[in-house]
C-alpha cells in the first residue's frame, strides 16, 4: 500500500531581509556555508531513505509539492494525502500552522539522504500551542520507515470496510460497553457490512455452479496435503472460499469476521478460506472478535505481511512458562507463513470428522511481533519473541510455541480474547501507530 505523501514549502517572515536583522542578513544567511555541513552533504548513506528513492522503490506516491502563503492555501492540500512533509516552519505565520494541523494527518519534517529531520528539532510545531499536531522528526532510516509504516498501518485501518457475517454482539467474543458499528466508525473511520448465516449459506449454494471452483479444487490438491478424507468433500470447502471471496467483493468490502461459534454446521467452518484470504492481504478475525481483527489490521497494516491470530494459554503446559515459553494455539494460520520446503495439510476440524482446518510448520528462530487489544478497544499490549517449535495439537490445529522474554507476566497481564502474529520486529512502528490512535501502548 503506497502512502501518499504531499510536500508542503511555508512562507517565511521576510526576517533577514530588513534593516533590523543587520548582523543576521550580512553573517548568517550571507556569510560562507558552515564547513561540516558541507561535508554532511557530500556523504554517502548506507541505503537511500531521501523522499524521491523511496518513490521509486515504490513505498510513497509523492503529490505535487504545493507552497502554503496564508490559510486558504491550506486547502489545496488533497483530501486523501496520507501525510504532509514540511520544510522549516520557524517563521511559518502560526494561523496557517493551525490550519495544518486541523487537518489530523501526520506531518513529518523534511529529511535528507540518510533519513535526517535536521531542521524539525526547531519546529514552530514544537510548542504547546500546537500539542495536538502529530509531528514526526526522524533520526536514521530506520526511525523514518518506523514512522511510514505506522502512518501505512493508519491508512490500513481507515479505510477497512469489514464484513461481518452473524450476529451482533459475537456469541464468544466479548465487547466493552458501548462499542458497536456506529462508534467504530466514528472512532476509527471504519465501516461494516453485516449479512446473516442464510445470506453467507446462500452464497456458499450459489457458488456450486461457478467454473472457478474445480480450479480451486485441483489446486489445493496439488499445493496441499489432504488428510482425514476431507478430499471427498473438498469441493464445498471450495465453494466456501469463493463464496467469502465473492461477499468481498459485492460489498467491496477488505475485511471479514464471522460469529463461528452460531455456525449451523461443523462443515461451514471457515479456517481454510481465513487462513488463505490473510496470505492476500485480507484481515479475517475469528468468533466476531472485532478487538483482535482491529489488532491483526493494525499489525498486518504495518508489516504488509499475513498475521496469526490464536488463544494464549491454551494447549500451554507449565513447564513451557517455566522457560519463558508462550503457546499461540488455533485453527487458521496463513499458509504463506510456512517454512521452506514445508508443505500444508488440510484435516478436519477438532477431530470431528466435518469441517476443514489447515496445518502447516513455520520457520524455527524466526522473530515475530506478538500483540492483543484489550475488549474495551482503548489499548494493546505488544511482545517480541521468535518460534521455538509448531505442532499439530489436533484441538486447536496448531500450536506455536514462542520463546519471550517473560511468560509468566503476559500470562499475567495480556488482555484481549484472542492475540496475534506476525514475522519481523515491529513494536517501534506498532508504538508510533498507537499514538497516531490514540490507544495507550503497553510493553510485555
Amino acid at each position: 500500500m503506497k502512502l501518499k505523501v504531499q510536500p508542503i514549502n511555508l512562507k517565511s517572515v521576510e526576517y533577514y531581509s530588513t534593516e533590523e536583522a543587520f548582523l543576521a542578513r550580512e553573517a548568517w544567511a550571507k556569510g560562507p556555508q558552515k564547513p561540516r555541513d558541507v561535508l554532511r552533504s557530500k556523504e554517502i548513506p548506507p541505503q537511500d531513505c531521501s523522499l524521491e528513492a523511496l518513490s521509486k522503490k515504490g513505498l510513497v506516491e509523492i503529490l505535487t509539492p504545493l507552497t502554503i502563503q496564508n490559510v486558504e492555501d491550506v486547502e489545496k492540500i488533497p483530501h486523501d494525502a496520507d501525510l504532509i512533509v514540511v520544510g522549516d516552519t520557524y517563521f511559518a505565520e502560526d494561523s496557517v500552522l493551525e490550519k495544518i494541523v486541523a487537518l489530523d494527518k501526520p506531518i513529518v519534517a523534511g529529511w535528507d539522504n540518510f533519513g535526517y529531520s535536521f531542521y524539525g528539532r526547531v519546529s514552530k510545531l514544537r510548542l504547546k500551542e500546537f500539542s495536538k499536531a502529530k509531528y514526526y522528526v526522524t533520526a536514521g532510516c530506520d526511525e523514518l520507515l518506523n514512522i511510514l509504516n505506522a502512518i501505512r498501518g493508519w491508512k490500513f485501518l481507515r479505510t477497512m470496510k469489514v464484513l461481518y457475517i452473524g450476529r451482533f454482539p459475537s456469541h464468544s467474543a466479548i465487547l466493552g460497553k458501548g462499542i458497536n458499528f456506529e462508534y467504530l466508525n466514528k472512532r476509527f473511520e471504519v465501516e461494516f457490512v453485516q449479512l446473516s448465516f442464510d445470506d453467507y449459506i446462500k452464497a456458499v449454494e450459489e457458488a456450486k455452479s461457478n467454473e472457478d471452483v474445480k480450479g480451486i479444487v485441483e489446486n489445493w490438491k496439488k499445493e496441499f496435503t489432504i488428510m482425514d478424507h476431507r478430499e471427498e468433500n473438498l469441493e464445498f470447502y471450495a465453494r466456501i472460499y469463493k463464496a467469502l471471496k465473492t461477499l468481498l467483493e459485492r460489498y467491496k468490502c477488505n475485511a471479514l469476521t464471522i460469529d463461528c461459534a452460531a455456525l449451523p454446521s461443523i462443515e461451514y467452518v471457515p479456517c481454510v478460506s481465513f487462513s488463505l484470504l490473510i496470505g492476500e492481504g485480507i484481515p479475517c478475525g475469528c468468533e466476531a472478535d472485532l478487538p483482535t481483527l482491529f489488532a491483526m489490521a493494525m499489525l498486518m497494516g504495518i508489516s504488509e505481511k499475513p498475521a496469526m491470530i490464536g488463544n494464549l494459554s491454551s494447549n500451554t503446559m507449565h513447564a513451557d512458562i517455566e522457560q519463558n515459553i508462550i503457546v499461540l494455539n488455533h485453527d487458521v494460520v496463513p499458509l504463506s507463513m510456512a517454512c521452506q520446503r514445508c508443505k500444508a495439510r488440510l484435516r478436519d476440524f477438532h477431530a470431528t470428522g466435518k469441517g476443514l482446518t489447515p496445518y502447516v510448520e513455520l520457520q524455527k528462530e524466526m522473530p515475530v511481533t506478538i500483540v492483543g487489544m484489550h475488549w474495551d478497544m482503548n489499548k494493546i499490549w505488544a511482545t517480541k519473541g521468535s518460534i521455538v517449535e509448531t505442532e499439530d495439537t489436533t484441538h486447536c490445529r496448531i500450536s506455536v510455541m514462542i520463546k519471550v522474554k517473560d511468560a509468566k507476566l503476559i500470562t499475567k497481564e495480556a488482555f484481549g480474547h484472542h492475540i496475534v502474529m506476525t514475522y519481523g520486529d515491529n513494536l517501534k512502528a506498532l508504538e508510533s501507530l498507537a499514538n497516531l490512535l490514540k490507544i495507550e501502548y503497553v510493553t510485555l
